[in-house]
């Protein structure tokens, strides 16, 4: 699982990312992130909040947390997209709150500084979909 911001730039990683290039995943989610708000407006809606990609073996689920980050979930059993939406759903609920009321984060052109909502953000992360 990673958090990344909309520009690509990895915020925290939990679980196994061992066999991933987390960076270039960042990115390339971003990306497609981007081009999935373009595909939005041009049917009419701001924006898409989720992305659902599904493979063979592995899935993806891309959902947005706040304006600026992106909750990216990778998973294996098909038969859990419900429940990973769910969790996904309560974990941006619980991270865009903090992110509102911390006042240790600060913004600085754009990026998130964040050296205590990194550990916030994962042991939250952590505490959800162990529950």
């Amino acid at each position: 699982m990673l958090l990344i911001t909309r520009q690509g730039i990895t915020i925290a990683v939990a679980g196994d990312t061992s066999y991933l290039n987390t960076t270039a995943m960042a990115a390339l989610v971003a990306g497609m992130f981007s081009a999935t708000k373009e595909v939005a407006r041009i049917v009419g809606e701001p924006q898409f909040s989720i992305l659902l990609q599904q493979g063979e073996k592995k899935h993806i689920h891309i959902s947005l947390v706040g304006e600026q980050t992106m909750l990216v979930v990778i998973f294996e059993d098909q038969n859990r997209i419900g429940m990973i939406r769910l969790y996904a759903r309560r974990v941006a609920g619980a991270l865009v709150q903090s992110m509102a009321a911390s006042t240790e984060i600060e913004q600085v052109s754009g990026e998130l500084l964040l050296p205590k909502f990194r550990e916030y953000a994962l042991a939250l992360i952590d505490r959800i979909f162990q529950a």
